[in-house]
């Protein structure tokens, strides 16, 4: 029975609960060694190969992955977890194909901005013909509504029908209790700037992008241009912006300049709290034309249903996104977004952990679900879809677990578990972290804001704890700086980019060791007798304790 005070129990009595994993050396053995590489290998090279087109939403290619997801599920003995009878929850999106161009005039000078080079520009509204003229411009810092920061960009300014002009990411500090730090909040992620100043009434956004706010090179933001964009239809009443835009860093800095002000300065000006929007003289224009279709694709979830009757109606759910980003063009011999490392590897190491539950013959207490969802390069969307369409009310999942794009170079000294230090999750790990003798380390790129950025974060914004569990940069026989090279390297090199292919070199012993680390991450928290909690002052908590509240009184 579900409630508030065995849920808040949690903190005082898990370590001693944790035996239940460990009653016999055999039992011990037997989930040391669940997780095999060469297994994970060779779900990496089929998920990756150019058979699978790179995985695009609505393609052939991404059916035949989530076949092949649904095949490995039933091949380990994992029961169908839709409706008990399917492995596939049904996904509709519509697909949107846009073009645009962008004007801007004013400052005694006018541009027409080139898709791709200059900028790049889409739409929500389902409407093959979208246009603005003349619309003010209005610079507006961060753009950010903040009350808990003490920080409102949108304060005495009045947005209604203007398109403006902002940076990505957040206000800097070195303080903890003002934006996190140097730790990216969600007020810093693109995806809140466009929802934010819809919400406030604006016709549009023109995100400017530099490198080191980005946290990622113009070119992953240039390549969507000419491909389908996809979205869960929007309800009736969302408010949404008509214009959704980059402009690259060497455009925007022109532009400005013409009209007398400096970007660096700029960026300076948006980080003090004295900031006030300024409006620009300044003119867009824009037409947006967009094919638009509908299409249908596919969580792919099976379950291992718990032991306990007490518990089973509670569930753990693991994660990984399947999808990438397709073809760039048809017809060019380069032109697959095979998606190796994002996220065959993560979707790899799903498969097995789930194997591991049902071959290890451990009978956890709670029910295990394992998610391949899908469409997650197009913002989250099957996860979103997902906690939006549970399989268990969102109240009787205990804790999403997530793997995307995992460690596959090699054997670490420590491991990256992204959001357990909300919750009281952070226990759990911290035991599993001893048991396989390895460090805990923060996220070594906490600026880019990790958390936001992957499907745990579905579940989070309905209050579910989470942790996402990745890869340290301590490589086991490297020099020091060889982690941060490699992750440097493919950032620059592979992210987003068709040359994220499958290599034979690499080794997968790091993905055996973050594989084998969620597995037992998992398996404590399906045979823990509490809920794990939010930590006080996390903005979820409330959202969590009022999903759990509303159960109880319908009791």
């Amino acid at each position: 029975m579900l409630s508030v005070h065995r849920i808040n129990l949690f903190a005082i009595v898990f370590p001693f609960l944790l035996g239940y994993a460990c009653q016999s050396p055999e039992r011990q053995g037997r989930i040391d060694g669940a997780i095999h590489s060469e297994k994970i290998r060779s779900h990496i090279q089929f998920l990756s190969d150019d058979i699978t087109e790179g995985r695009g939403p609505g393609s052939r290619g991404i059916e035949l992955a989530a076949k092949y997801i649904a095949t490995q599920f039933q091949g380990s003995g994992l029961q169908p977890a839709v409706g008990d009878s399917s492995y596939f929850q049904k996904v509709g999106l519509t697909a949107m194909r846009s073009t645009t161009n962008l004007i801007l005039r004013g400052f005694g000078r006018y541009w027409s901005l080139k898709p791709g080079e200059h900028f790049t520009a889409k739409t929500k509204i389902e409407n093959p013909y979208l246009s603005l003229r003349n619309k003010n411009v209005v610079f507006m810092g961060y753009g950010i509504d903040a009350p808990e920061f003490n920080w409102n960009d949108y304060e005495d300014v009045d947005v209604a029908g203007k398109v403006l002009l902002m940076f990505v990411n957040e206000p800097s500090s070195s303080s903890a209790s003002f934006f996190d730090a140097d730790t990216l909040t969600y007020y810093g992620r693109w995806t809140y700037k466009y929802e934010e100043a819809a919400r406030k009434g604006a016709d549009g956004v023109i995100l400017i992008h530099t490198t080191p706010l980005a946290g990622y090179g113009w070119n992953v933001i240039s390549n969507s241009v000419g491909r389908e964009s996809f979205q869960i239809s929007p309800k009736e009443d969302e408010k949404l912006l008509s214009l959704r835009a980059w402009i690259n860093e060497e455009k925007a800095r022109e532009i400005l300049t013409a009209g007398g002000y400096e970007l660096d300065d700029l960026i300076q000006k948006a980080n003090s709290s004295s900031f006030q929007p300024i409006e620009l003289s300044l003119k867009v224009s824009t037409t947006i034309r967009t094919q638009l279709r509908t299409i249908e694709t596919e969580n792919v979830i099976a379950k291992l249903e718990g032991s306990d009757p007490e518990l089973r109606d509670e569930c753990i759910i693991y994660t990984a996104h399947y999808d990438h980003l397709g073809n760039k063009q048809a017809g060019d011999e380069d032109g697959i977004y095979n998606g190796a490392f994002d996220n065959a590897s993560g979707t790899a190491a799903l498969i097995e952990i789930a194997a591991a539950f049902a071959k290890t013959n451990l009978n956890p207490k709670r029910t295990i679900l394992f998610a391949a969802v899908t469409a997650e390069e197009s913002g989250l969307l099957g996860s979103e879809y997902l906690a939006q369409n549970p399989i268990f009310p969102l109240s009787k999942t205990v804790a999403n677990i997530n793997t995307d794009a995992i460690n596959v170079w090699g054997k670490t000294k420590n491991i990256v578990t992204l959001g357990a230090e909300r919750s009281s999750i952070q226990q759990i790990v911290k035991e599993v972290a001893k048991e396989m003798s390895v460090e805990l380390s923060p996220d070594s790129r906490p600026e880019q804001g990790l958390f936001f950025r992957s499907d745990q974060f579905s579940f989070v914004k309905k209050g579910v704890p989470a942790v996402n569990i990745k890869g340290g940069l301590k490589f086991i026989g490297k020099p020091e700086n060889w982690g941060p090279n490699m992750v440097k390297d493919y950032v620059a090199n592979r992210y987003h980019q068709v040359k994220d292919e499958y290599d034979p070199n690499w080794s997968l012993e790091g993905t055996v060791q973050i594989a084998q680390f969620a597995f037992k991450t998992g398996l404590y928290l399906a045979n823990s007798n509490e809920m794990p909690t939010w930590n006080d002052g996390e903005q979820f908590k409330k959202i969590r304790e009022q999903s759990i509240a509303d159960v109880i009184s319908k009791k």
